[in-house]
């Protein structure tokens, strides 16, 4: 007696382990990726912007792990734009920035924005 037997179909190929896959993938690069934009700060090097005439600055900043001497004057952060301000009134044009001791970068980032924030300052980072 001949039997026939049921030919054995070709099974469709299950696509949910791969989608479960991309989604891992997809998520775990999602997780450690950074959604931060960083900034850029443009720091001249001392003399990059001199004329040949040999000026040395008219202001002193200097960043160290104390805080913030304006001439050689201890200045709390919050006052310096008022400081700046009027050394500018007083004809000061430039500043030189001298990051001291164990100063972060993050102090030195911090100066340096609240000096460009007033107008007719050039600013300088010296190391």
């Amino acid at each position: 007696m001949h039997i026939n037997m049921p030919r054995a179909r070709a099974r469709k190929l299950s696509l949910t382990s791969l989608i479960d896959v991309i989604f891992l993938l997809l998520l775990f690069f999602m997780l450690t990726s950074t959604f931060t934009r960083f900034g850029e700060i443009d720091i001249a090097a001392p003399g990059g912007q001199s004329t040949g005439s040999g000026k040395g600055p008219d202001a002193i900043l200097a960043v160290d792990e104390n805080g913030l001497l304006l001439n050689g004057r201890p200045v709390q952060a919050e006052e310096l734009g008022a400081a700046l301000a009027e050394l500018q009134e007083k004809g000061a044009k430039s500043v030189l920035l001298i990051p001291r001791g164990t100063s972060t970068a993050q102090d030195l980032v911090t100066a340096l924005e609240q000096v460009r924030r007033i107008e007719g300052l050039t600013v300088t980072v010296a190391r």
